[in-house]
């Protein structure tokens, strides 16, 4: 168990992290680090647009489905209804 004083080896591991990364950004000239920092996020940009393509696709699925199900008159069950009674 930890002391409240005593850091987990997370918060150890992710402040040595920042440390080499510090270090080794305080070398690197401010516009290559600039740079590099723009083409992260031009990364994530386009992963994220990767993402929104799959969700437009999903979206375009749904509304076709629901589409034919309303022209077919089958509603929300797509006109199997199972709740009959037969006597």
């Amino acid at each position: 168990m930890l002391l409240k004083e005593e850091k987990s080896f997370r918060e150890k591991r992710s402040e040595l992290r920042h440390k080499i990364v510090d270090g080794i950004y305080d070398r690197i000239p401010v516009d290559v680090v600039e740079h590099l920092g723009n083409a992260n996020k031009e990364l994530i940009f386009a992963i994220e647009g990767v993402f929104n393509g799959f969700v437009k696709r999903i979206d375009d699925r749904i509304a076709k489905t629901k589409e034919r199900r309303s022209k077919t008159g089958g509603g929300e069950t797509g006109g199997n209804n199972e709740n009959n009674d037969e006597e």
